[in-house]
């Protein structure tokens, strides 16, 4: 290997660092982007919010615990945000309480993206502080305008 090295011209050599150099820059290149992907935060993912402040998703009419399962599974998996299911009262099937959210934004996008896919009574529900029974009412905010939910 030694002989083969001393043979070639100093243009062979210029060659072979230029090569070996711009394989070294798009290997580190590559490793990086390895460790950014890892790193970062997957793009469907919320924020939780740490404290039980926030706002909540409430998805209500799920008619068999099977579709509210399937749902919940689905936006723990893309979303990476909590669900739990409940008993809708009067046995009118199952409510789905998401969250809670810490951003209102992430809930509005979550509400929006529920409705297009076919739930119809999806709220937005802003959660209390500790020892606070009743949050402020001009906060408290559902996906229907206020004329539409009496109907």
């Amino acid at each position: 290997m030694i002989k083969a090295w001393s043979q070639l011209t100093t243009r062979d050599k210029r060659a072979l660092a230029v090569f070996f150099g711009t394989a070294l820059v798009c290997a580190l290149y590559f490793a990086s982007g390895i460790l950014v992907t890892y790193v970062s935060q997957p793009a469907g993912a919320m924020e939780v919010a740490k404290d039980g402040k926030g706002f909540t998703v409430r998805v209500l009419g799920l008619q068999t615990f099977a579709a509210a399962e399937q749902l919940s599974a689905a936006l723990r998996d893309q979303r990476r945000v909590p669900a739990v299911i409940e008993a809708a009262p009067a046995n009118q099937g199952y409510l789905l309480k998401i969250g809670p959210l810490a951003r209102r934004s992430d809930a509005e996008t979550l509400t929006k993206d529920l409705h297009n896919s076919g739930y119809s009574i999806v709220r937005i529900v802003q959660n209390c502080g500790p020892g606070i029974n009743d949050c402020d009412q001009s906060q408290r905010s559902t996906s229907n305008p206020p004329s539409a939910q009496g109907k």
